[in-house]
């Protein structure tokens, strides 16, 4: 797996961690259990992406396998937001959606950390 997608996975669980405690120590349950298990999952997601992104490179049917997994990602998204709904109430619901966007924050902080060391690199070549 490339380095700069183990970060991502590691910052990931950080990430899931904090939230984890914050929703501790604000003892609500919308941010511990809605957002923190929203994280987990995203983080769970998105190593099946990257596992079958991998094993996809050697299959003889990429497309059949990329868009089964897919579907299961999806599946588990609607059955985890679904759940929450049936039986946590819509703030629940809520924070689990946000939670679902950890990797995607966590791409996003990624690529803006780069572009800054690019735009450094660029000014100190100026001086």
């Amino acid at each position: 797996m490339n380095q700069e997608i183990k970060k991502i996975l590691k910052n990931s669980l950080i990430t899931s961690l904090i939230v984890l405690v914050y929703g501790i120590v604000v003892r609500n349950p919308i941010v511990y259990f809605g957002m923190f298990v929203g994280c987990l999952i995203s983080t769970f997601c998105f190593y099946m992406i990257c596992q079958e992104a991998e094993s996809a490179m050697k299959s003889g049917s990429p497309f059949k396998m990329t868009v089964t997994g897919y579907m299961k990602r999806y599946a588990i998204y609607g059955i985890y937001l679904g759940i929450l709904v049936k039986f946590f109430g819509f703030p629940v619901f809520l924070g689990g959606a946000v939670g679902l966007l950890n990797i995607k924050f966590n791409i996003f902080l990624k690529v803006v950390s780069t572009q800054f060391e690019k735009i450094k690199k660029k000014l100190s070549s100026l001086k």
